[in-house]
């Protein structure tokens, strides 16, 4: 299943936060794929189901590792984040 026009708030440690961001979401089986742009271009995280709704994704575009977990039937994703040394929070909001 893809989801277009999702939009990604980006929770950060050190109390900043970007809301709205546009992004898409592909679950294909125990696959996912997360992609949206960053400021240097496109950033892919990608990774598996490690039980039901939840994922463990790393991105080589920031060496970013991430977690994302849904509710069965759920409109949005929630997790945990690190890119290059900084952590945060994400949540997705499906389109």
């Amino acid at each position: 299943m893809v989801w277009h026009n999702c939009k990604v708030d980006t929770f950060y440690y050190d109390d900043e936060a970007d809301t709205d961001s546009p992004c898409e979401v592909r679950i294909d089986g125990d696959v996912i794929v997360v992609s949206y742009d960053g400021e240097n271009g496109p950033i892919i995280y990608k990774g598996q189901a490690k039980g039901a709704g939840h994922f463990e994704l790393r991105s080589t575009d920031v060496d970013g590792r991430a977690t994302l977990h849904m509710f069965e039937g759920g409109k949005s994703l929630e997790g945990f984040w690190i890119e290059d040394g900084i952590k945060g929070m994400w949540r997705i909001a499906l389109g």
